[in-house]
């Protein structure tokens, strides 16, 4: 499979992602797209920027990957985002910082980022499309579902699951032999003591529910 890639997104994540692509991986960047509606010029980054209704025609999944780079104010959209990528048949990568500490027994997805400093204990399962920003730390024997968002600082205890499109703000950890239900949103600096509840939010510590978004999905406001 060739090295280049397009990336589905043109805010802050997709450039970020654009950097360490470009200055950390072998992946060579060719081209940006997004939904024709939110696309407000013909470049990003100094590269084309193209509907994805196209895509395919331009850059087949045949000849290119793709990384889908969609930020965490609508977690459900980082889901939707990947699914698109995955029917329209792209293969999608992941990107492993050289400084990540990373054990080889890792069982890994498609589509995900693990920044430098992190640090990623044994016998860990990890699902599709998630973030582990700089200094996270995953427990042995942990179970990671797919499309969350780690932010910088996060921990995640040993023997630990955490369910899908969840989001844990900077410094937010938890103890061993937990369960993230689907879609819990942590604020930064929460320390999670007990099983959350699916679609709800959390802070302090230790961290009380203090709030639920089952309807809308909108985790970050």
């Amino acid at each position: 499979m060739s090295n280049k890639i397009i990336i589905y997104g043109a805010g802050p994540l997709a450039e970020i992602m654009y950097y360490h692509f470009t200055h950390e991986s072998n992946y060579d960047v060719v081209a940006f797209c997004m939904d024709k509606d939110y696309i407000t010029a013909e470049q990003f980054c100094g590269l084309p920027l193209v509907d994805v209704a196209v895509v395919t025609q331009l850059y087949p999944p045949s000849k290119v990957q793709m990384f889908v780079a969609i930020g965490y104010k609508k977690m459900r959209n980082r889901a939707l985002l990947f699914n698109k990528a995955k029917q329209k048949g792209y293969t999608l990568v992941n990107f492993i910082s050289k400084q990540a500490y990373v054990r080889d027994n890792l069982i890994l997805g498609e589509n995900n980022v693990i920044l430098s400093s992190c640090d990623i204990e044994p016998f860990v399962s990890i699902g599709n499309n998630n973030v582990f920003w700089t200094r996270t730390i995953i427990g042995h024997h942990a179970v990671i579902g797919d499309h969350n968002y780690i932010s910088g600082g996060g921990g995640i205890g040993g023997n630990c699951t955490v369910g899908d499109c969840c989001f844990l703000g900077n410094g937010a950890l938890m103890i061993n032999n937990i369960n993230i239900k689907d879609e819990t949103y942590m604020i930064a600096g929460t320390i999670i003591l007990k099983d959350t509840e699916t679609a709800s939010k959390y802070h302090g510590n230790p961290a009380k529910l203090i709030g639920r978004h089952a309807d809308t999905g909108i985790l970050i406001s």
